[in-house]
């Protein structure tokens, strides 16, 4: 395993981002990684392991959404997570180009970012991978229901007050059923899944349940219309199906779109050599000032 550097990334008084990062304290060309939906930048791990592995040039930068991991504990929404990447972007990586990959959520909170500041996207971002996420119209089954304000308000009293199971192996058919993991998952990466929700903050995992329900960014699409973008998804992942993923590359004129068979919504541990792979792609696509000369 290679070294890497963690830290506390303030924000507001009494709010922290946990920062994980590998490779060159200063680099050409950051990879920044926002992970996905009571998950933490653990999830991520074994990626950025591959990526500073294939070029030990690149900086990897993974982090903790407030709210989870080892961030505070702190509301959440997606602005805000929009907001604290930008931060991130602006004050942790003050030069160089930057690839954003986002996981679920974490894509979410990049094209969130594309609304809010606009002008970090264009002066800095030369590649975006969007990793079984969505742009809009979620959650992909019940969503009829959530249209009545009562009903959000019970979800998220639900969600505030369930706790996961203390035994993470339990959780192996469900997982399957639901399409948090498609065929034949590896039990330890069933069980660090399982292990990070236990550590998020119910109230922000109930927060940004509400906030992705009221996630439509179609139209910011059009923010990466000259950045080089990869879209991802397995074939079985019944959280953001492949229909998603399809029409977000339709909005993307320059993606290209992959799709895993028998993968279900961890792609960054189910298929996590393909994600690196697409990600180096982006990394090593970027043309630096001394080339163009």
């Amino acid at each position: 395993m290679t070294a890497r550097r963690a830290y506390r990334f303030h924000r507001e008084p009494g709010c922290w981002l946990h920062v994980s990062e590998w490779g060159p304290a200063v680099a050409d060309v950051t990879v920044v990684l926002a992970h996905g939906w009571s998950l933490s930048h653990q999830s991520w791990e074994d990626v950025a392991e591959l990526l500073v592995t294939a070029n030990p040039a690149l900086r990897v930068v993974a982090y903790d959404h407030r709210g989870h991991g080892k961030s505070a504990r702190a509301r959440a929404s997606l602005e805000l997570l929009a907001d604290d990447l930008a931060a991130l972007l602006t004050d942790l990586v003050p030069t160089g180009s930057v690839v954003l990959g986002g996981h679920s959520m974490g894509g979410m909170t990049i094209m969130t970012l594309a609304e809010r500041a606009p002008a970090v996207i264009r002066e800095r971002c030369v590649g975006a991978a969007f990793v079984a996420t969505s742009s809009g119209d979620l959650p992909a089954g019940g969503r009829a229901l959530l249209r009545f304000a009562r009903f959000r308000a019970f979800v998220a009293w639900l969600i505030t007050h369930t706790r996961p199971p203390s035994r993470p192996l339990f959780l192996v058919r469900q997982f399957n059923r639901f399409g948090m993991f498609g065929s034949h998952p590896r039990r330890h990466d069933m069980n660090r899944v399982v292990h990070q929700s236990a550590m998020a903050s119910r109230v922000a995992v109930a927060d940004m349940g509400l906030s992705m329900y009221g996630h439509n960014r179609y139209s910011v699409l059009r923010e990466f219309a000259e950045i080089d973008t990869v879209v991802m998804v397995g074939s079985r992942d019944t959280i953001t199906p492949a229909r998603y993923s399809r029409v977000l590359a339709t909005g993307l004129p320059h993606a290209r779109l992959l799709e895993f068979p028998g993968a279900g919504h961890q792609l960054p541990y189910e298929r996590r050599e393909q994600v690196a792979s697409q990600l180096l792609t982006l990394a090593e696509n970027v043309r630096l000032p001394s080339e163009v000369a």
